[in-house]
């Protein structure tokens, strides 16, 4: 009977006397290897990458954003709305789960002076009006009292909170008594401000910094911005602002700006008219398209709509009624819910593709482990008659060469592991690399992670364990020929 240990010295070398094989076996085992464990190690890390820099949580809780059914796969049990109107906006307030409805408005451009300095341009928030008890929510209510002739305006958070280092070249989280401190300040509203979305920082790739623009790159881009609109309306005409005076009472999530709907109704009105009056050419007349009707609102039509719940109201239930009234109703929770969905989606179209290249390699490695053992038996006729004659039983016997391929296999999966973790460590680096320089948020870039790979202990415990079966199942058939030669036939061979 052969001794575990003298089994396990007795396999080392042979593996060592076949090093090219043995090489080959490695490799084979480790390539289907790396591709498993470099795609495990880095898919959380970039799902957690996308959901952090790609989704910002801009939706209130208790709002339900309306907007027109645009599926082309309308069913005839769903009857689809045009647009909004406000027959129907009246419809909705009578509800009783709700405690106010608007009009989508958007006023822009719109520059807020104090932004004048702010990282992003202040035309890039929604500055949408919403009704004033969604702004009673956000704002102070001593502020908001203290508004006088000013219109009550709500920050977004995001054009507040940070601050440029002319030091590091960077941005950072301003600290939270400066950001009160924007509470009450007046600012000035310029309605139709072309130069609202003038940029004054840009973000330098090669060193990965942000530099604040120099006076005359502003220049250039101001004049960019007036050559761009020069042939398509009247200079004079809209160039013309609207100044209005506003005062900071509270903040919102995100990069927007809100305004209460009256002021906002008013200004869009106002821009509206102005664009209409400067535009050189003339206004496309409405297209009918397909069973679609109109492309454009008429007045008192709207493409979206504000639904405000009354608080810790479920908004399911008003959410399942406007969809079948023919409306897209999105809350916080189904918004967020979609994006995984999307991204999970992606992952898994990613991760299958991976895993199935991955499976083929490990299939050709098991065959060639097959191979590798099968030509060690064939090679150790004779010594397989010696051990026999010296009392070695055909379990022994069949022990020593599964021995042999398993080491084989065990070999290449932790070659494969760790050369896995080295590819996606350095993939993680690029990944980073690549992603600072694909988004031009700041907060963005402090939303970045600093490594997106992580060591999945389990997995890799069950590559080992699964490595082992793998490689028991290649070698079962030759060592089983090896326990079954004849001992005497052999030795007589030789």
């Amino acid at each position: 009977m052969i001794r575990r240990r003298d089994q396990i010295r007795l396999s080392l070398q042979k593996i060592g006397l076949r090093k090219k094989r043995a090489v080959f076996s490695i490799i084979s085992v480790a390539l289907g290897v790396i591709v498993v464990v470099t795609v495990n190690s880095l898919m959380r890390g970039v799902r957690d990458l996308i959901i952090r820099t790609g989704y910002t949580e801009e939706i209130d809780q208790d709002i339900i954003r309306v907007s027109v059914d645009h599926r082309h796969d309308e069913s005839p049990s769903r009857k689809r709305k045009q647009f909004v109107t406000d027959e129907l906006l009246a419809k909705f307030r009578g509800w009783k789960e709700v405690e106010a409805v608007a009009a989508n408005i958007n006023v822009q451009p719109l520059n807020v002076d104090a932004l004048a300095e702010s990282p992003r341009a202040s035309s890039r928030g929604y500055t949408t009006g919403v009704p004033e008890a969604l702004i009673r929510r956000y704002a102070d209510a001593k502020q908001l009292a203290a508004c006088g002739n000013a219109i009550p305006l709500v920050l977004g958070e995001r054009f507040v909170k940070l601050r440029y280092n002319e030091k590091t070249k960077k941005f950072d989280l301003e600290d939270p008594a400066r950001v009160q401190a924007w509470l009450g300040r007046e600012v000035t509203l310029r309605v139709g401000d072309p130069m609202a979305q003038l940029e004054r920082f840009r973000f330098d790739y090669e060193k990965k910094q942000w530099h604040r623009l120099s006076e005359e790159e502003i220049a250039q881009r101001r004049k960019s911005i007036e050559s761009s609109e020069s042939n398509e309306f009247d200079k004079l005409i809209h160039g013309r602002t609207l100044t209005l005076k506003a005062r900071v009472v509270g903040f919102c999530p995100g990069t927007r700006l809100l305004l209460p709907e009256e002021p906002a109704r008013l200004c869009a009105k106002w821009l509206k008219q102005r664009d209409a009056l400067a535009r050189l050419r003339p206004v496309e007349t409405e297209t009918e398209y397909e069973r679609y009707g109109r492309r454009t609102p008429r007045e008192g039509e709207y493409t979206m709509a504000i639904v405000l719940l009354k608080t810790g109201t479920n908004p399911e239930p008003v959410v399942k009624r406007l969809k079948d009234m023919g409306f897209e109703a999105t809350t916080r929770q189904n918004a967020f819910e979609s994006f995984l969905k999307e991204v999970d989606a992606a992952m898994k179209i990613v991760k299958r593709i991976a895993y199935a290249f991955g499976g083929v390699l490990l299939l050709l490695a098991c065959g060639l482990l097959w191979s590798t053992t099968s030509r060690i038996v064939s090679d150790s006729r004779v010594d397989i008659g010696l051990f026999r004659a010296l009392g070695a039983t055909k379990s022994d016997v069949r022990r020593l060469f599964l021995t042999e391929t398993v080491f084989l296999g065990e070999l290449g999966t932790l070659a494969g592991i760790f050369l896995g973790w080295t590819a996606a460590y350095w993939i993680s680096r690029l990944v980073l690399h690549i992603a600072a320089g694909e988004i031009s948020d700041p907060e963005g870039m402090l939303m970045i992670p600093r490594t997106i790979f992580a060591v999945d202990w389990a997995t890799c415990a069950l590559l080992l364990a699964g490595a082992a079966g793998v490689s028991l199942l290649a070698g079962l058939w030759p060592a089983n020929r090896a326990a079954n030669i004849d001992p005497v036939k052999a030795l007589k061979r030789e």
